[in-house]
């Protein structure tokens, strides 16, 4: 027994199976204040994501016929996009816990995103899958895939066969020096755009591509944040000049906007890249909403906030608080440009109406949430991703890998959600002997020392009166027995280093 347990004690970094943020639990606390749907329970409201997702999995996640993992469809055709590939990244490492898939899928959808690189940058994706010409990035579906990959590394660890932190950071790296202006410090539409170039440049930008979020979260995981808070001030100042002057009474940005003259006056695009609605409020400023709304209300960041929350009074008033009047598309000062429907305009309002502060928001909120929850578009990924992490968002299940790394867990807290309970209990007995997921003192190995902090910091529910488990004596005895043979074989290491 103690040979056993000393070859256990003496195994380098132990991979990661389980997750460590199981969908479901809420990891990070929102900005003070966040407005929630209010209709039905946390329990219910979690119950309708994983019935969402459900769906978006199975039409829209696939294993890729070419044999390089999984991927997301763009539409029956099979056709895939880096911006959708990056959004399955973030969606299935989301839903681990729920999906028992989400790990293979993952790291599939990441092998799929590995065989078809930039021709411009190769730590970047190829943006259209297949296409015999244009294979350059597009910057949107590296900046989910980079956070996709951080939100891996938080939810598996990153000593398995994938190094999530370490190909995060690769891809970041490539984001970074190719397709942020280095002197604007704005995203660019790709790696093919020349940062000094004529028609397109680090001068022209796309509203949907302000990320504050992400950009936070990849300091934080390079260290390099002076440079990254420098890439969410630029953005920030371009959407607060349009909203003061191009957009007054609604707070809508433009698809596509250029920094004009030598004084880098930002204006709306149109005929930029996609057509004369490059101007308007289109099918890439849509997501703004979701984009500032997750910024604001899981950073509590005021820029943000005070951003989305016009957007978000004025689709409200304009709307009569009902989200059947809201149309597919405006002009920036509210003129609509449809009179039909989409949700991929209606579900990242719901975002925004969670920094809200009164009766008529709470129930613009649950209005909203209403109408998305079980809506879906059978024509392509778009609008149902868009969708879903809007309702990760808006349901507390949306978190910044970073920050719920960094917070401080209560020692016996071995799923990360916060507090020590039956959960954590169960988490240990399937960990014990096996693996460091019910580590609590930080000695790589899930044995009896890790029950006895579970049970010192146990907090049973308020309405229980049942006792604390006790461990057996075997286990116990197993615990120090484990932990004595670690300590002597760590002496022993350390005087053979000293001869």
């Amino acid at each position: 027994m103690a040979a056993v347990l000393f070859a256990s004690a003496s195994l380098g970094p132990l991979t990661l199976h389980a997750q460590q943020f199981p969908f479901g639990a809420q990891h990070q606390a929102y900005r003070l204040g966040t407005l929630f749907p209010s209709g039905s329970t946390r329990a219910q409201q979690n119950q309708d994501v994983a019935d969402y997702y459900d769906v978006f999995k199975s039409r829209w996640l696939a294993v890729d016929p070419g044999g390089n993992g999984w991927r997301v469809k763009l539409d029956p055709s099979g056709r895939t996009v880096s911006e959708g590939q990056g959004y399955g990244m973030v969606i299935v490492a989301a839903m681990a816990g729920h999906d028992p898939q989400a790990k293979t899928i993952f790291d599939g959808m990441w092998q799929f995103a590995l065989a078809h690189p930039s021709s411009g940058d190769s730590r970047l994706m190829d943006w259209d899958v297949p296409a015999p010409a244009g294979n350059d990035s597009a910057f949107d579906g590296d900046a989910d895939i980079a956070y996709g990959l951080l939100m891996a590394h938080a939810q598996w660890g990153s000593a398995g066969a994938i190094d999530y932190l370490a190909a995060a950071q690769t891809v970041i790296a490539g984001i970074r020096a190719s397709t942020i202006g280095p002197q604007s410090r704005l995203p660019m539409l790709g790696d093919w755009v020349n940062a000094d170039g004529d028609t397109y440049n680090q001068w022209t930008t796309r509203s949907s591509d302000f990320m504050p979020g992400h950009f936070r979260a990849y300091g934080a995981a390079t260290g390099d944040i002076a440079f990254w808070n420098s890439v969410v001030s630029a953005t920030q100042n371009v959407v607060t000049d349009i909203q003061a002057n191009e957009s007054a009474a609604t707070g809508l940005l433009p698809d596509f906007i250029r920094l004009a003259g030598s004084a880098r006056d930002p204006q709306p695009a149109p005929n930029l890249l996609e057509g004369a609605n490059d101007g308007n409020y289109w099918y890439n400023a849509g997501r703004d909403p979701w984009r500032l709304g997750v910024d604001a209300n899981l950073n509590n960041d005021p820029v943000s906030l005070a951003q989305v929350q016009k957007i978000s009074n004025w689709a409200r008033t304009a709307s009569a608080g009902d989200p059947d009047n809201i149309t597919a598309g405006y002009q920036l000062d509210g003129t609509a440009l449809n009179d039909w429907q989409d949700i991929f305009y209606i579900a990242p309002l719901a975002v925004a109406a969670m920094t809200g502060n009164g009766a008529a928001d709470q129930q613009w909120l649950d209005s909203l949430y209403a109408r998305v929850r079980q809506a879906h578009n059978a024509d392509n990924y778009y609008a149902d991703a868009v969708t879903l992490q809007s309702l990760l968002a808006v349901t507390g299940n949306f978190w910044d890998p970073m920050i719920v790394l960094a917070a401080p867990r209560p020692a016996g807290d071995f799923d990360g959600d916060g507090d020590v309970d039956g959960a954590d209990l169960d988490r240990w007995r399937t960990s014990f002997g096996t693996n460091a997921l019910a580590d609590a003192n930080g000695d790589g190995r899930s044995d009896g020392l890790d029950f006895l902090l579970w049970q010192r910091n146990f907090l049973p529910p308020a309405n229980s009166t049942a006792p604390v488990p006790e461990p057996t004596a075997a286990v116990v005895a197993l615990g120090v027995v484990a932990a004595f043979i670690a300590t002597h074989a760590s002496r022993l290491a350390l005087q053979a280093c000293r001869r």
